[in-house]
């Protein structure tokens, strides 16, 4: 799913050009501005239901459970880091 902002308004917008940013949200995520910084999004609802509703990929487990290939493969990384001039 695409999630670019479709528009970006100022937060002054919602009390002077509210239907402009209401028509803009029905067509994706609006960004709310307040001096140049963005703070609030809105977007359609089921644009919303669908960002919430997909499935975490992060994977957490005690260290004990982390199979060998994937320990030894950290271990070398952290190896590399800490021998490294950088």
């Amino acid at each position: 799913m695409n999630t670019r902002i479709v528009e970006e308004f100022p937060k002054t917008a919602m009390n002077r050009k509210a239907t402009d940013v209401w028509t803009a949200a029905t067509r994706g995520p609006v960004s709310l501005s307040d001096h140049g910084t963005s703070r609030f999004v809105l977007m359609p609802r089921d644009m919303f239901d669908d960002l919430t509703s997909r499935a975490d990929p992060r994977l957490v487990r005690a260290t004990a459970d982390t199979p060998k290939e994937e320990a030894d493969a950290l271990l070398a990384v952290l190896d590399d880091v800490i021998n490294s001039d950088d």
